[in-house]
């Protein structure tokens, strides 16, 4: 991996972690939730592939689910603990994941994918797929584009972040090739769903490993 592609990006998080949080907490979207949460076992564990906040995994722990958010950003996790202390979270890079084989019922990733080198996906796409149980759910959310490049933070102009964009069909035929079979996939704009995000492109994919 090229770290020093991204070593800005998780050094920007870490010095505006309190602002990044509060930029994530007021954009709580539940309908990739909902959806997600429907096909993960009552009660299932769920992991949180670059949790932030920990916005969407303390929403999976008071619909009853067992969650545990893992994210690069040491600032990001400190604001977590603060903001959701049920939220059990562990500094971790999606590059190195270190748990069990068949560990997880679900994992969640959402907005997390665009922070690492595209080489670097098929290799992420496997660690998944090795700690989901049989039958276990993959979520996947990431801007829509091509190539990679930055885009300027929210709530500064001045400040960057570098992002890894994908297309739809590139991302399908990654998770497809990572041994998950695809449920759902489609794409949609941020702005047109809700007034106070920017005029950003998705791409979503959900998906069962066999």
């Amino acid at each position: 991996m090229n770290t020093d592609k991204f070593a800005s990006t998780n050094d920007v998080y870490n010095q505006h972690a309190a602002q990044f949080v509060q930029h994530f907490e007021r954009k709580l979207d539940t309908t990739e939730l909902d959806a997600f949460l429907k096909g993960v076992p009552a009660g299932g564990y769920i992991l949180d592939a670059g949790c932030g906040s920990a916005r969407d995994a303390a929403y999976m722990i008071s619909k009853g689910y067992r969650a545990l958010g893992i994210d690069l950003s040491e600032g990001l996790l400190a604001e977590a603990q603060r903001l959701h202390p049920e939220v059990p979270t562990q500094v971790m890079s999606l590059t190195n994941i270190d748990f069990p084989s068949d560990t997880f019922d679900g994992v969640w990733c959402k907005a997390a994918l665009l922070h690492l080198d595209r080489a670097d996906i098929p290799h992420v796409l496997k660690s998944f797929a090795n700690i989901l149980k049989p039958g276990g759910k993959l979520f996947i959310q990431t801007k829509a584009g091509e190539g990679e490049g930055t885009q300027p933070v929210p709530f500064d102009q001045k400040l960057t972040r570098y992002f890894t964009f994908f297309t739809l069909d590139e991302l399908q035929l990654l998770v497809r090739d990572a041994g998950f079979r695809i449920t759902e996939a489609y794409d949609f704009n941020g702005q047109a769903r809700n007034m106070i995000s920017r005029d950003q492109d998705w791409v979503v994919i959900l998906a069962k490993k066999d």
